[in-house]
């Protein structure tokens, strides 16, 4: 069922066994886990069915550390967050084990659980993007494949799986909405989380409309899926018991933010076969997907990364990355050609940069890089790419001064706005580094003329303390073991309460070298099971489906007024 907080009387009072703040990925993941049971599950979500910029700006925010992406542009506050087409691109992989590992080199490394606690939960998440269960199997047979790079020893073929499915609300738009016992009200931005006189049970949530309507829910289990930044925001948000905000104690909420860091460095020029690397161009492989439900025995869509093999991992003691190959204009992507190209990525994803001012000054002021990054794009349609560029993404090490924090300033709701401090560590820069020199030397022993500056080529060096990003915002609300050392422990629930959890990314330790979708929608899956053994251990009767109602005379939540 779905409804909207607008429409409901003010100061309504709502009760659910267990309610979920967010409706994107990792929400809508743990909601479809109780659909049609016997348990009342309600969703907040902020925004509505479709795009809303009114909604859309209370993620605005302060970037004062890195240069960042405006924080109203990388998440969208719609019913399927940010796998709406405005945000995921539909890439998909799943961590190895090595991921999760602690590794004596990476400050804060080490998942407090493994790849075989999150294996089952990948083949829901799996299930729900459309992808078959076996797609490790099938991604290990299609990195040797004929068509990519015959790799091996310190660089390998790390292919990735890319979705058919359209984004999630469209998936689940229609079982939600007909079930009778999981309730989704848009246009519902929670402000508050209230707590006993101790903080340690969350007793009750508030939440808003920008209309100036003021609603209120009580709930045995409350899980915030909200992104994360907003995880962490809600967190810290919620300081009116327990100083610093919940989960806080150790100080650990909004620390450890992470993103993917993104170079472009490099060449590969006089390419005699361009084919042989289309599938290291992930906007080639996006462009060749089509929507929808694949017909049955459909291979999955592969592209394909170069990524340090582990060994060479521990041997030279870097972080994870992965390079993929794109074709390029002779002198490389200078800011003109690099801005144009993101602008072009926004305006068909129908949305506009509040940075559009800047951005566009750039591109006028280098208007023949520009040009020739268009030029270089119509090339590659056609197949006659024979200048190629690396970029590469970084796996991050967790940096607890790279944080999110209150700032002074509000939003429409008059709560404080966000102030990002994004920043990385000098091993981030060593495996850089270490990835150009070894991705160059394997693929001059594949006969291809590969070079970073210095070593032969025109095309100068990104700076390292002027990376891109891949909008993926991990670690503010880290799992851990010891509540010492993060905001949540191996079931997601908040150290030091009973009945809080937090969903999403904002949990990860650490986060490999790219696509956290399916792992955030993988934990989403193991705190369902979770959840529903706690319910039954504390044995909660909960009514039958059939039985919701509500007092306004609709059909829903059993609320009051």
């Amino acid at each position: 069922m779905i409804e909207d907080a607008r429409t409901l009387a003010n100061n309504t009072s709502i009760d659910a066994d267990i309610l979920i703040i967010g409706a994107g990925a990792a929400g809508i993941s743990l909601a479809t886990n109780f659909l049609d049971k016997p348990v009342k599950v309600l969703i907040l979500e902020s925004g509505g069915l479709t795009y809303e910029s009114s909604t859309q700006a209370l993620c605005r925010g302060e970037n004062v550390g890195l240069r960042y992406e405006p924080l109203d542009l990388c998440r969208v506050r719609i019913f399927g967050g940010s796998t709406d087409r405005r945000g995921w691109a539909g890439w998909c992989k799943t961590f190895s084990q090595f991921d999760l590992e602690k590794r004596d080199w990476v400050q804060h490394s080490g998942w407090p659980i493994t790849k075989g606690d999150l294996n089952p939960y990948y083949e829901k998440a799996l299930a729900s993007v459309m992808l078959p269960p076996d797609i490790e199997q099938l991604a290990r047979a299609d990195g040797s494949a004929g068509d990519c790079l015959p790799l091996g020893g310190d660089c390998v073929n790390d292919p990735v799986a890319l979705s058919t499915a359209p984004h999630l609300s469209e998936t689940f738009l229609e079982s939600i909405e007909a079930s009778a016992n999981v309730q989704v009200i848009l246009h519902a931005n929670v402000t508050q989380i209230e707590t006993d006189s101790d903080g340690r049970i969350a007793t009750a949530v508030r939440f808003a409309t920008l209309d100036g309507r003021r609603h209120r829910v009580t709930a045995r289990f409350t899980i915030i899926a909200s992104g994360g930044i907003e995880n962490a925001r809600l967190l810290l948000l919620s300081n009116q018991t327990v100083a610093g905000g919940l989960g806080n104690a150790s100080g650990w909420v909004g620390r450890c933010f992470m993103d993917h860091p993104r170079y472009a460095w490099g060449q590969i020029n006089s390419v005699r076969n361009p084919a042989i690397l289309q599938r290291y161009n992930p906007t080639h492989g996006v462009g060749q997907r089509r929507y929808g439900v694949p017909p049955p025995g459909a291979a999955p869509l592969f592209g394909a990364g170069i990524a340090l093999s582990e060994a060479a991992q521990q041997r030279e003691r870097t972080l994870a990355s992965r390079t993929w190959i794109l074709p390029v204009a002779p002198q490389g992507e200078r800011d003109g050609g690099r801005e144009l190209r993101e602008v072009v990525l926004w305006a068909t994803r129908r949305r506009i940069p509040s940075d559009i001012v800047l951005r566009g000054k750039k591109i006028i002021g280098d208007i023949p890089n520009a040009a020739a990054a268009a030029i270089a794009h119509l090339r590659s349609i056609a197949g006659r790419s024979n200048h190629w560029q690396f970029l590469t993404i970084l796996e991050p090490e967790p940096n607890p001064d790279s944080r999110v924090m209150l700032d002074d300033r509000t939003d429409a709701l008059g709560l404080p706005r966000v102030k990002l401090d994004w920043r990385l560590t000098s091993l981030a820069q060593h495996t850089l580094n270490v990835t150009q020199e070894l991705i160059v030397d394997a693929l001059r022993k594949n006969g291809l003329n590969a070079f970073v500056e210095g070593s032969g080529g025109p095309l100068a060096n990104q700076k390292f303390d002027t990376p891109r990003w891949v909008w993926h915002h991990m670690g503010t609300t880290r799992m851990s073991e010891n509540p010492s050392e993060g905001v949540v422990d191996a079931n997601c629930r908040v150290h030091g309460m009973q009945n809080l959890y937090v969903a999403g990314s904002s949990v990860f330790p650490t986060c490999a070298n790219d696509m956290p979708t399916l792992t955030l929608m993988a934990l989403a899956h193991r705190l369902a099971d979770h959840i529903e053994a706690q319910l039954q251990d504390s044995c909660v009767t909960a009514p039958a489906a059939a039985g919701l109602a509500a007092t306004d005379g609709g059909e829903g939540l059993m609320t009051h007024a």
